[in-house]
């Protein structure tokens, strides 16, 4: 998975966090042992530019997959959090944050449904078998 599935933008398009989703979601779980894991960039800016990259193994809308992207998500606030100095999660900036964690997950959604249908679109259609002639049709 060297290419980024899609990316997306967060703290009002400013940074952004790469998204990748395994073409085969059984080798990726074995190879890492989980479904889905979230990495912080090498280097990174408090402000702008690639803050992270989330590993899923599947996207779909199973109750496992809705539960994987949340709780990589939250690996990102929280990681945006502690990244930002002298930020702590308190009763001024909890709303901030919790919409903004929303916001992240709803903009993965919807990225990840105009990627699918790209891939769907892209893959080669198999061809409809021709029947092979045969003495009583002729």
């Amino acid at each position: 998975m060297s290419k980024p599935a899609f990316r997306v933008y967060f703290n009002d398009n400013k940074q952004w966090v790469n998204i990748y989703v395994a073409n085969n979601p059984t080798h990726f779980k074995r190879k890492n042992q989980c479904h889905a894991y979230y990495i912080a960039a090498d280097v990174r800016k408090q402000r702008r530019g690639l803050f992270g990259h989330i590993y899923l193994s599947e996207l779909n809308h199973s109750p496992l997959a809705q539960e994987l992207v949340a709780h990589e998500v939250q690996h990102l606030i929280f990681d945006w959090v502690l990244t930002r100095k002298g930020m702590t999660i308190s009763e001024r900036n909890e709303e901030r944050i919790a919409t903004m964690t929303g916001e992240i997950a709803r903009r993965i959604w919807r990225k990840y449904e105009r990627w699918a249908n790209l891939r769907r679109k892209a893959a080669p259609r198999k061809q409809r078998r021709i029947p092979r002639k045969t003495r009583k049709t002729l």
